[in-house]
C-alpha cells in the first residue's frame, strides 16, 4: 500500500466503538471494535443479511458457470472515494473529490462531516458501508477541520456542514480526538488482538474456505491476480475491467497464509517482584528519559563530565557549541562549531573568509589528528556566518549570516553545493537554526525576535511564528529546535519558552509555578522526539543561566508545559549553552555550559532502585492499571509534579 496511489492507500481499522460517552475508558473491552470480525459482521443483523447475498449469489453459480464467484459485499473497506471521502477538507484532496465529482463536491448528507454518524453506518446501518479508516486517523488532526473555508453546504437536516463533529469526549478538540485515537491503537487491549484483524486484511483469512466462515469475501475482481488483463483481447473490455479495479477498491496482497503471532503483552509488575526480563523489550516503546518499566517515573543523574577542548582556538570565551557520544565518549567543539555527526568532523565558522572550514572532531584510522582541516569554503555569504546546523543525515548545511540571509547547501563531502538564498527576516543576524529532513523542514530564528519556517524541499517560506512576546525585539531568538517525530518547534526567545506544531499553532508555554527571574532563566532550550500520544513524555529540556537543567511534559489540555524534574545534584554553576538529546531512545542528555564543562546525564534505571524504592514503584504500576477516564491527574512521580495519566481529565 503507497500514499502514492489513491487506489491503494494504506488501510487502518477502526479501533474504538464508542463515539457518544462523555468521557471514554480505554480500559475497557466495551469501548473497543471487535477486532476478530470485518466491518460488516459488527452487527448480527447485517451480517445475516451478507449471509443472505452470498447464498443467492452461490446458488446463481450453479445455474450458470459464466456467473462471477460468489461474495458478501459488493463494496470493498478501502477505494480511492473512501480516501478523498475522509480527506476532503485538505488539498490536494479536495480538488480530486472535486474532479471525481464532475467539478463540484457531493451531497452535503454523503460528505464526511460526524464521525459518529461515519461509524453507525459503516459498521451497522448501511449494507453498502463496510469501509476501514485510513492512517490520517491516529496522526493528522488538520483533516478534520475545513480550514480552506469550502463550501460543502447543508444537510437534509438543516445543519451546515463544516468541521467534522466529534464525539463528546473529545471536547471538540481535534489534536485530543487524534490523540485518544492513537492512544487506543497502543493500548494494551489493541495490542492483544490487532493480529486478528491482520489475518482478516493481510492473512490467511482474507481468501478461501477462512474468509467464508469469517464474512470476509468481496468481489472477485479486488483480488490480486484474479484477473488476467493480459488475456482480455476487447481493448474496450480491458480498460472497463480496469477502471472497476481502480475505482471499485483493491484488496491488499495477502503477506501471510497461516494466522499471525499476537503481540506480546509484557508486564513488569508482578504481584510481589519486577520482572527485569522484560524491560530491554519495553525501552523501545517508553517515552523520553522516562523510566522503562515505570514511564511515569523521571529520574536523571550525571555520570560523567569533561572539559571540551576541540575546535576552541580563536573562540573569544570557552563556551560549549555541540557535542556528542562516539563509542561512550563525549565530544564536545566550541560555540562557533557545528558536528557533523556522520562523518564524525566538525564545522568551524564566523570567520573574516566569510565561509566555514571543516575539521576532524574524532580520531579515526583515516584521520589520525583532531582538528585537522579538511576542507575550506571561502566567501559563502556576504558578511561573517553567525551560525550552522547540519542536518542529523550529513546531506544538508544551513548556514545564517551577520546580514539576516540564510543559505541552503546540499553537502557533496569536499564540495559544497548552494540550493537557495532565504530572505525574510528583519535585519540582525540569525541567531539559530534547526533542520528536519523528515518533515522538509527548516526553522530560523534571528536577533530581530522572529522566528521563520522554510520549506526543505522547495526553499520557500511557510509561516512565521506567532510568538506574542513584548521583549522579542529586544534579546532575540535564543533556541529553536524541531521534534522530529511530529513536527512539533519548541522555541525560546528573551525567557520565554514555548511549543508550536508544524503549522504554527501554539501549543503549550511553561506552567511553572515558581516562574523564571533574573538568576534561573532559561539560556538554550531543545525539543525530544517524544510522539503526541505518550503523555508521560518529556517534550523539552532547557538550561538556564545557573546551570539547572530541567525537564518539561505537555499537558494538552491546558495548554502548558509541565516541569516533570529538574536535574539534581548539578555539576554545573555556570550558563547552559549547548543541549543534546542523545541515544536511540533518547534516555541521555548532554549538557554543556559557558564555561566549557561537558557532561552526561542519563535516566534512572529500575536496576538500580533499592528494594524498598522498587516495592514503591510496584505498588504505583498496581494502581495505574487499575485507572480509568474519570480519575483525576495524580501526582505520581518522584518529583511531586502532575502525573500525566492515561485519558483522565487531566491529560
Amino acid at each position: 500500500r503507497s500514499y502514492n496511489d489513491l487506489t491503494q492507500y494504506p488501510v487502518f481499522p477502526w479501533v474504538l466503538s464508542d463515539y457518544e460517552s462523555e468521557e471514554i475508558n480505554l480500559n475497557d473491552p466495551r469501548s473497543y471494535r471487535d477486532l476478530s470480525k470485518p466491518m460488516g459482521a459488527q452487527g448480527e443483523t447485517r451480517a445475516q443479511q451478507y449471509r443472505d447475498r452470498f447464498e443467492s449469489l452461490e446458488s446463481n453459480t450453479h445455474i450458470s458457470e459464466d456467473e462471477p464467484p460468489p461474495f458478501h459485499y459488493g463494496t470493498h473497506y478501502s477505494c480511492a472515494a473512501y480516501v478523498l471521502y475522509y480527506l476532503v477538507r485538505l488539498e490536494p484532496f479536495s480538488r480530486l473529490a472535486l474532479s471525481l465529482q464532475g467539478g463540484r463536491f457531493d451531497m452535503a448528507d454523503r460528505l464526511f462531516h460526524n464521525v459518529a454518524n461515519s461509524w453507525k453506518s459503516a459498521s451497522h446501518d448501511n449494507i453498502q458501508d463496510v469501509r476501514e479508516l485510513i492512517p490520517e486517523f491516529y496522526y493528522l488532526p488538520e483533516f478534520l477541520v475545513n480550514s480552506n473555508m469550502f463550501d460543502f453546504g447543508t444537510t437534509q437536516s438543516g445543519q451546515v456542514v463544516h468541521d467534522v463533529t466529534l464525539p463528546p469526549w473529545a471536547k471538540g478538540d481535534t489534536k485530543r480526538f487524534i490523540r485518544i485515537n492513537r492512544m487506543a491503537l497502543e493500548s494494551e487491549h489493541v495490542s492483544k488482538n490487532l493480529h486478528c484483524w491482520i489475518d482478516l486484511i493481510f492473512g490467511y483469512k482474507q481468501r478461501g474456505r477462512e474468509a467464508l466462515n469469517a464474512l470476509n469475501t468481496f468481489v472477485h475482481l479486488t483480488y490480486e491476480g484474479a484477473v488476467d488483463l493480459d488475456a482480455i483481447t476487447d481493448p474496450m473490455m480491458r480498460e472497463a475491467t480496469i477502471a472497476q479495479i481502480h475505482n471499485f477498491g483493491q484488496t491488499p496482497s495477502r503477506l501471510e497464509r497461516k494466522p499471525f503471532p499476537q503481540r506480546n503483552i509484557l508486564v513488569v509488575a508482578k504481584e510481589k517482584y519486577i520482572d527485569f526480563s522484560a524491560l530491554n523489550l519495553l525501552a523501545p516503546m517508553t517515552p523520553p528519559f522516562c523510566m522503562v518499566g515505570a514511564p511515569h517515573r523521571i529520574n536523571l543523574r550525571f555520570t560523567s563530565w569533561d572539559t571540551c577542548r576541540v575546535g576552541m582556538a580563536g573562540q573569544i570565551d570557552s563556551s560549549v557549541g555541540d557535542m556528542c557520544l562516539v563509542k561512550g565518549q563525549l565530544v564536545g567543539v566550541g560555540r562557533t562549531c557545528a558536528l557533523i555527526l556522520p562523518l564524525k568532523a566538525y564545522i568551524r565558522f564566523g570567520r573574516v573568509n566569510k565561509g566555514i572550514s571543516v575539521h576532524v572532531a574524532v580520531a579515526t584510522a583515516r584521520n589520525r589528528e583532531v582538528n585537522r582541516v579538511l576542507s575550506i569554503h571561502d566567501g559563502m555569504h556576504r558578511e561573517p556566518i553567525s551560525i550552522v546546523k547540519p542536518s542529523l543525515n550529513g546531506h544538508w548545511i544551513v548556514t545564517g549570516c551577520s546580514d539576516s540571509t540564510v543559505r541552503v547547501w546540499r553537502n557533496h563531502g569536499n564540495h559544497l553545493q548552494l540550493q537557495a538564498t532565504l530572505c525574510g527576516h528583519e535585519g540582525g543576524q540569525i541567531t539559530c537554526i534547526d533542520v528536519s529532513t523528515t518533515f522538509g523542514t527548516i526553522v530560523t530564528g534571528g536577533s530581530d525576535g522572529n522566528v521563520l519556517l522554510w520549506d526543505l524541499r522547495r526553499f520557500m517560506f511557510i509561516r512565521q511564528l506567532d510568538l506574542e512576546n513584548e521583549d522579542s525585539d529586544n534579546f532575540g531568538v535564543r533556541s529553536v529546535s524541531i521534534n522530529h517525530k511530529n513536527g512539533n518547534i519548541l522555541t525560546l526567545v528573551a525567557a520565554n519558552v514555548k511549543l508550536f506544531d508544524i503549522n504554527g499553532n501554539m501549543l503549550a508555554t511553561p506552567d511553572y509555578k515558581n516562574g523564571f527571574n533574573a538568576h534561573n532563566k532559561p539560556s538554550c532550550a531543545v525539543a525530544t522526539d517524544c510522539p503526541e500520544w505518550m503523555g508521560d513524555g518529556i517534550v523539552a529540556v532547557t538550561g538556564h543561566i545557573n546551570g539547572d537543567i530541567m525537564l518539561w511534559g505537555l499537558h494538552h489540555d491546558r495548554g502548558a508545559l509541565i516541569m516533570r524534574h529538574q536535574v539534581p545534584d548539578n555539576v554545573h554553576s555556570c550558563a547552559i549553552t549547548a543541549l543534546r538529546v542523545w541515544g536511540e531512545r533518547q534516555d541521555t542528555l548532554l549538557v554543556g555550559d559557558r564555561s566549557g564543562k561537558m557532561s552526561v546525564c542519563k535516566a534512572l534505571k529500575m536496576d538500580a532502585l533499592s528494594q524498598q524504592e522498587l516495592s514503591f514503584v510496584i505498588q504505583e504500576l498496581h494502581e495505574a492499571s487499575g485507572l480509568d477516564s474519570s480519575d483525576k491527574g495524580k501526582a505520581r512521580d518522584g518529583d511531586n509534579s502532575d502525573w500525566m495519566g492515561l485519558m483522565n481529565d487531566d491529560e
